[in-house]
């Protein structure tokens, strides 16, 4: 809205400067037919004012249109020499077009008509624009390149231009011929002073400046044609001094300004050939850069950025070829060959790789190639090549060649602006991996985001919630995603089975491993109701799937609730926990981890135990990253920090007793990156009421019975 708010102020003011101007020219319009052919001073003064008033206005008009316009100096001077050849033909063929329409001109032009007031008056206006436009031209030129606020100096020319076209008509009058002179003169000093300054040339290249030579000769010479024609006796002349003496005097200033400006344009232009060639090459190196510059955190194609590196590097240097060679011990790559071909490039490589040490230049060196047999094969000779060190690291990886034919040779600037060009390479081709490395990290990341939710998903979402149990659970992974499973599973109305794995390794493959344990003992818990067949059949799937360097631990518990009984199976994972009184008793019954024998001795070796519940009971599963978990002195939490705090916090609820682990825990290996995935099952058994009488009986009352199948 602020733009277009903007926007429309411009629009408007334009708009307002346009509509003075018009009314100006109406007003000289309507003024010049009535008061034609009369000598009154008032409509003389009068028209005059109109005319200053005209020409102030349209060039305010025009300035806006000009400086709104992106110019560049040479179409700048092509427009000056345009309309300096179209006022050339004008006024060549005003001369017989008008005394061909009318007998004897010049004397109907002391008592004109209507007609010839109407000619005058569109002839008049058609050469104040002209004149209008050609000095906002030489304004844009005075300002264009300037660093310093030189106003003053203009605007005071502007000044006395505007007080010598209202004096122009003071020449009529003798006594008073000295003040339009003084006023003339004291113009034509600041034009000349105006002109002096000319700061763009010197940012024009040696084309341009050659081109820039010849117009302003061609210019100057139409400037000085069309001032002897304004001043001379011709149609045109009288024409313009019979309307407006203020307009033919600032049409005579306009033409001694082209011819001054561009007199001293040609001499400048002259003395700054010589030091072009060293410019634009100058020139070229600072855009090479500067373009390189901008690439080096947008190019991700490494190819692309390769042949942009030996593009612009012929430019920088002014050489004949170029390409890089990437280099490994014994083993030299040749690639984004620019005006050579690939062969050749490669022989060259090879020859100065000959010589050992070759592979550890940093800086730009100069290579000659004169002793270089092998190139008088090629469709062109080089002289000497340039190797500059593309570094990674501070590591030199690569090698940017350029490569001089014929006769030239490589100066010092070249050597430094290669050298510099390398540096720049340097950096581009690191970025270039970084971003990379950041967009498959990127990738990597999602991927992680999808195999986290994946997980989320796996896990349970909430524990489940009986009367005679009370859970909770945590699940830490030491990454993105761990490898530790648990789950809990309904088996008919009375009884909960639940389990606790741990894959051996870390991270996705282990995720994934745990994401397929998932789905076996899902299914096997709704058609086996053992724990150890379970883990028997598990085994036995997971043959298929697991390699030699992976294996799964686990324990399997199935409580049944309408019977008071615990019963649980353990393939090598770590003891499971029986909070009973003030002691921590250890479950161990025999069994191998799943996944490290596939024969009948893994089931013959895995054993079942049962256990009858008491009030208060609570069971504990975790895996080795509690136990495991390091401080800053490298020692373990360990298993008897471990029971302790699970002993001085039994009579809380398992979620309380849950949070206070893990507390300490993190408390303990806060100054230490965990190393492991922790997972901690507790389910704590409550006091249970019969459901089919009145009489309750409680869980205290039974001694703990442990039975090994």
């Amino acid at each position: 809205m602020k733009i277009l708010k903007n926007i429309n102020i411009e629009k408007l003011r334009r708009n307002l400067k346009f509509q003075i101007f018009s009314i100006f020219l109406v007003l000289l319009f309507f003024l010049k037919i009535l008061s034609g052919g009369t000598d009154s001073t008032f409509f003389f003064v009068i028209e005059e004012l109109l005319v200053i008033l005209a020409m102030v206005s349209l060039t305010l008009y025009m300035m806006e249109l000009v400086e709104n316009r992106k110019f560049v100096p040479l179409s700048l001077v092509m427009n000056v020499g345009i309309l300096s050849g179209m006022f050339f033909f004008i006024v060549n063929f005003s001369d017989p077009i008008l005394n061909g329409l009318f007998d004897n001109i010049l004397e109907i032009n002391r008592q004109p008509g209507l007609v010839l007031n109407l000619i005058k008056f569109f002839y008049a206006f058609i050469l104040m624009g002209a004149a209008c436009y050609v000095f906002l031209v030489f304004k844009e030129f005075y300002y264009l390149k300037q660093k310093r606020s030189t106003n003053l100096y203009f605007n005071t020319m502007v000044v006395f231009f505007l007080l010598s076209a209202g004096t122009a008509a003071l020449g009529k009058v003798p006594e008073l011929d000295f003040i339009k002179t003084t006023f003339f003169i004291i113009s034509i000093l600041l034009i000349l002073i105006n002109s002096i300054k000319i700061s763009w040339i010197a940012f024009l290249t040696k084309k341009q400046k050659v081109s820039l030579l010849v117009l302003s000769v061609l210019i100057s010479v139409l400037f000085i044609v069309n001032l002897v024609n304004n001043s001379g006796k011709e149609v045109h002349s009288h024409l313009i001094t019979s309307f407006s003496p203020a307009l033919h005097q600032f049409v005579d200033l306009i033409m001694i300004y082209g011819i001054i400006y561009f007199t001293i344009l040609f001499f400048t232009t002259l003395f700054h050939l010589p030091t072009a060639e060293a410019y634009d090459r100058k020139a070229r190196e600072i855009s090479s850069l500067q373009y390189f510059s901008s690439l080096i955190n947008q190019v991700l194609d490494f190819n692309e950025l390769e042949e942009t590196i030996t593009d612009l590097a012929l430019k920088a240097a002014n050489g004949d070829a170029s390409w890089i060679v990437w280099y490994k011990p014994g083993e030299l790559k040749t690639s984004a060959h620019k005006n050579i071909g690939f062969v050749d490039a490669k022989l060259i490589s090879d020859y100065v790789f000959r010589e050992p040490g070759a592979e550890l230049i940093t800086s730009t060196t100069v290579i000659p190639l004169q002793k270089f047999s092998k190139q008088m094969d090629f469709a062109v000779k080089y002289n000497s090549t340039t190797v500059s060190g593309i570094k990674s690291c501070n590591d030199a990886q690569g090698f940017l060649f350029v490569a001089q034919a014929g006769n030239n040779l490589f100066d010092e600037e070249d050597i430094s602006a290669i050298n510099t060009f390398a540096d720049y390479s340097s950096i581009a081709v690191d970025n270039c991996r970084l971003l990379k490395e950041n967009i498959e990290k990127e990738r990597l990341e999602k991927e992680l985001d999808v195999a986290r939710e994946i997980q989320r998903k796996i896990l349970p979402a909430v524990n489940p919630q009986l009367p005679e149990l009370s859970i909770a659970s945590v699940f830490i992974p030491a990454f993105e995603v761990g490898g530790d499973y648990y789950d809990f599973f309904r088996i008919g109305e009375h009884k909960l089975g639940f389990v606790i794995a741990d894959v051996s390794g870390k991270g996705i493959s282990a995720a994934f491993i745990m994401a397929e344990i998932k789905g076996i003992f899902e299914s096997l818990s709704r058609i086996v109701d053992t724990p150890r067949e379970i883990l028997v059949k598990a085994n036995a799937i997971l043959q298929g799937t697991l390699d030699r360097k992976n294996f799964v631990s686990a324990a399997y518990g199935i409580i049944d609730m309408e019977n008071e009984r615990l019963t649980i199976a353990r393939a090598g994972h770590c003891p499971v926990l029986l909070l009973r009184d003030s002691k921590a008793l250890h479950l161990r019954p025999g069994g191998l981890g799943l996944g490290l024998n596939y024969t009948d001795y893994f089931s013959e070796t895995l054993q079942e135990s049962e256990i009858d519940l008491k009030e208060n009971d609570t069971i504990v599963l975790y895996t080795d990253g509690i136990t495991e978990a390091k401080n800053s002195s490298m020692e373990d939490f360990g298993s008897r920090t471990f029971e302790k705090i699970l002993l001085d916090n039994r009579d809380k609820t398992a979620e309380e007793i849950s949070d206070l682990v893990i507390k300490e825990v993190t408390l303990f290996s806060q100054s230490i990156s965990q190393h492991d995935d922790i997972t901690l099952v507790i389910l704590k058994w409550k006091q249970k009421t019969k459901s089919d009488g009145d009489i309750e009986w409680q869980n205290s009352a039974q001694q703990l019975k442990i039975k090994v199948i």
